[in-house]
């Protein structure tokens, strides 16, 4: 397909799935956000029946069927291009093995609900954008010092970051195949490690403070999505640094909306922001 230059403003913001449809398939349930800058996007798919162990922090409250339904976790971040009625989803980061299909959809819109037609596959998503989820908006790739890749993807009150696992991606059908073939073997580390993608939806409420809504990580869930007062910004290396859970990240702003130092305070990283301030 030819290659669109922006993707169109009525395209951005947070959608949220409301259906997907299939022959012989209908599914309601799936958590579904999709987040739209003018060209990067992020994506998270979390299944209704997902387990989730409250008090957890981290899989060893998980059984093995336990991994093996979390390996269902969808997610994937990158660039969309858009032409002639048709969105293309490259995704430079994926939760699951690389596909050999490319993700292209027909699309067509009505106000904030969205309808996307599968050209190499059989299904149709039913899709509805959230309010105040464009502006201000930025997208920051990690800076991967132990190997693992990141975006972080911001449109109006909500974000989403997705941090790749270590290590090459899976060769394997589906994450879940390559889960049963780790747990098959005996090795509950690999499988474990194989699930260690993080991604993380989160919301930014009246007082500037991020908090973690969906993610692929189901302990993560209802926490901060920051350290307080843990967020800054070099204004001339250009690198916004966040903290949580005694991890930190190094992200350089690829692209923006607003003006960096609009864009720096809404997410807390300078000083008297509303988040830097918060005890």
């Amino acid at each position: 397909m030819s290659m669109g230059v922006e993707v169109p403003h009525e395209l951005r913001g947070l959608w949220r799935r409301e259906v997907i449809t299939a022959p012989g398939f209908r599914d309601e349930t799936t958590q579904v956000v999709w987040l739209q800058t003018g060209s990067w996007y992020a994506d998270l798919r979390v299944p209704a029946d997902r387990p989730s162990r409250p008090g957890a922090d981290g899989f060893a409250a998980f059984g093995d069927d336990d991994l093996i339904a979390c390996a269902k976790v969808q997610g994937f971040a990158g660039q969309l291009t858009v032409a002639d009625g048709v969105c293309y989803w490259r995704r430079d980061l994926d939760y699951q093995p690389p596909s050999s299909s490319p993700d292209e959809g027909r699309y067509s819109l009505s106000g904030d609900v969205m309808i996307e037609d599968g050209i190499h596959a059989d299904y149709q998503e039913i899709w509805r954008r959230a309010p105040e989820s464009t502006e201000p908006a930025g997208v920051f790739r990690r800076e991967a010092e132990d190997g693992r890749p990141g975006l972080l993807v911001i449109g109006g009150r909500f974000l989403i970051e997705v941090v790749s696992r270590s290590g090459p991606a899976s060769q394997a059908a589906s994450l879940t195949e390559a889960v049963e073939g780790a747990l098959a073997a005996g090795d509950r580390k690999a499988a474990e490690a194989l699930l260690l993608t993080r991604i993380r939806f989160a919301e930014r409420d009246q007082r500037g403070q991020w908090t973690t809504v969906l993610s692929s990580l189901s302990w993560l869930q209802g926490r901060p999505t920051w350290t307080a007062g843990a967020v800054g910004f070099d204004p001339d290396a250009g690198v916004l640094t966040t903290a949580f859970a005694g991890e930190g990240d190094r992200w350089r702003l690829l692209d923006g909306a607003a003006p960096v130092g609009e864009l720096m305070g809404w997410l807390g990283a300078l000083e008297g922001s509303a988040l830097g301030m918060t005890s």
